[in-house]
């Protein structure tokens, strides 16, 4: 069965002005374009609803069983259309965000400044998730997207890249071995892979994409060492390291804001190892209207970012 809710309005017009011909000036249909609307719900309903004659038009027995029923029908989905109405503009200025702790605490404040001030009918909630989470929820819904590396194909869910991101040593000040392996270079804002220090350094755990990469090009130029502590998350090595428990490698969009009294900073060139972050959705989910005035935001903030580290790293190691 396929009946419209204007099958019913049709039906309805004709029952109250009893009349086939002002029921279709009120639909502002033609009066053949009526009669066959009807014809085609007797036939989906398997009953008349109409006697009809040359002047007048009266109800069979079935057609009065469905009169209150289509009036119900009509009421109620008048009564709720501006309400989904409400909901669907509510829907298209939401934007649900998932994003790493380290990128909601470096990254999204700025994006959600500026957003407020720019963009201030969208609503913005971001959801700060550990990476897997973050996949999880984009792929069940409850996030309308995710922010992230995501190395390889995800499952269910398109990757959009957004940006490509350097790497960062960074070390405490007050290290022990600092002016050891900085003498004669002070004031040097970059370091080359190979004049790392032979330290133990704090890093994540070996499973995760982002060592896997940073050993990778450790490795490649011959520094191997790996003894140091091992911490889940990028937070984690930006705090340990500030205290002095080893110096660490973390990527530019992690950059600590803030704690400049405490750290040291240096971009890792020769090479220069640069990975993509994405932005991740369901395939096949509408995306909110707002995703895209986010997006343009995000990428300012990360380009305002990425000036204001090569303004600090405007000198090459002697």
């Amino acid at each position: 069965m396929n009946l419209s809710i204007r099958h019913f309005k049709a039906f309805l017009a004709i029952v109250h002005t009893r009349s086939f011909t002002r029921a279709a000036e009120r639909m502002h249909i033609s009066q053949p374009g009526l009669s066959l609307m009807m014809q085609d719900m007797e036939s989906q309903l398997s009953c008349r609803l109409f006697e009809r004659t040359t002047r007048s038009v009266h109800l069979t027995a079935a057609g009065q069983r469905l009169v209150p029923v289509a009036q119900q029908v009509v009421d109620e989905v008048e009564t709720i259309a501006p309400v989904l109405s409400q909901l669907s503009e509510k829907r298209r200025r939401t934007l649900r965000v998932g994003v790493p702790p380290i990128f909601s605490a470096s990254v999204m404040p700025y994006v959600y400044m500026r957003l407020r001030k720019t963009h201030p009918a969208l609503d913005l909630h971001v959801v700060d998730l550990p990476k897997p989470e973050v996949e999880n929820q984009v792929r069940s819904g409850e996030l309308d997207c995710g922010l992230g590396v995501f190395p390889g194909r995800v499952p269910e869910l398109s990757r959009r890249p957004l940006f490509e991101f350097d790497f960062l040593y960074l070390e405490s000040r007050t290290s022990p071995w600092r002016g050891r392996q900085r003498e004669g270079r002070r004031g040097a804002k970059r370091i080359r892979w190979r004049d790392l220090p032979d330290v133990p350094f704090v890093e994540l755990h070996p499973s995760q994409d982002l060592q896997q990469q940073i050993n990778k090009c450790r490795s490649a130029c011959g520094v191997a060492r790996s003894d140091g502590i091992k911490m889940n998350r990028l937070e984690s090595l930006v705090g340990m390291a500030a205290a002095g428990a080893g110096p660490t490698i973390i990527p530019s969009f992690a950059a600590p804001v803030g704690m400049d009294a405490q750290i040291s900073t240096a971009l890792l060139t020769d090479p220069v190892l640069s990975l993509a972050f994405h932005l991740i959705i369901k395939r096949g989910r509408e995306q909110p209207e707002v995703l895209e005035a986010f997006t343009r935001t995000l990428l300012e903030v990360i380009e305002e970012r990425r000036e204001r580290i090569y303004r600090n790293a405007d000198q090459d190691w002697d």
